[in-house]
């Protein structure tokens, strides 16, 4: 699941470093190319909010196994598939369901920011709250020493807001650019080969969001 996504389902009110714990795994790969955390080896804190941390960090974990347990899951990225997998052997975009996974999890975000913009708001506004020593006292205590970096990047995460331009096809369509060059899958998308991904874009949403009741159900 995508950022937001961990947030709407397991968020508790308040409890700013829990709800960062639910994102933290995410941010680890992302901010820090080449890091992985590895929660099974904290050894436990003195700071009560990066033990919260910890146990969002927890929860992050379970409900992506979860996830990708569940039938909803299993059944769309083959449906996700066949929308764009012509597009995507017309302008030679390799890896298929990778696209369909990245694809279906961003929409989830998009679908569920569309529906709850008071929540995204306050998603962004508890991720400022988070105290940078709270956050490294539990990256240092996984072996996580380029906590300056993380923190740096965190910021600029919440500064640009970037999660709410998912509603635009031409923003989402470069963000999947975007992982797909970071992952070393293939380059940066050309235009042509962007503007062949926007032009199915809707068209999977809207398989997603006739499928959303059986998603809550299936996290709930």
């Amino acid at each position: 699941m995508n950022y937001f996504a961990h947030y709407y389902f397991d968020h508790r009110p308040g409890e700013v470093h829990h709800n960062l714990g639910l994102l933290t795994p995410d941010f680890v790969r992302n901010f820090l190319p080449g890091k992985r955390l590895q929660p099974e080896r904290f050894p436990g804190h003195d700071y009560p909010e990066t033990n919260s941390l910890h146990l969002g960090t927890l929860k992050h974990v379970e409900r992506d196994k979860r996830f990708h347990q569940s039938g909803f899951f299993k059944d769309i990225i083959p449906e996700i598939g066949k929308i764009i997998k012509p597009v995507f052997e017309e302008h030679n975009i390799p890896r298929t369901w990778f696209a369909a996974h990245l694809i279906a999890e961003l929409m989830i975000d998009r679908i569920l920011i569309k529906q709850e913009t008071d929540l995204i708001a306050r998603f962004y506004k508890e991720l400022e709250q988070t105290r940078p020593e709270v956050i490294d006292a539990y990256l240092i205590s996984l072996n996580i020493n380029t906590t300056e970096e993380f923190n740096k990047r965190l910021q600029r995460f919440c500064e640009l807001r970037y999660l709410m331009q998912y509603v635009h096809n031409p923003a989402f369509a470069f963000s999947l650019s975007r992982i797909y060059m970071y992952a070393r899958v293939s380059p940066e998308w050309t235009e042509q080969q962007n503007l062949g991904v926007q032009s199915v874009l809707d068209e999977a949403e809207s398989l997603i969001f006739v499928n959303m009741p059986r998603l809550m159900e299936e996290m709930s």
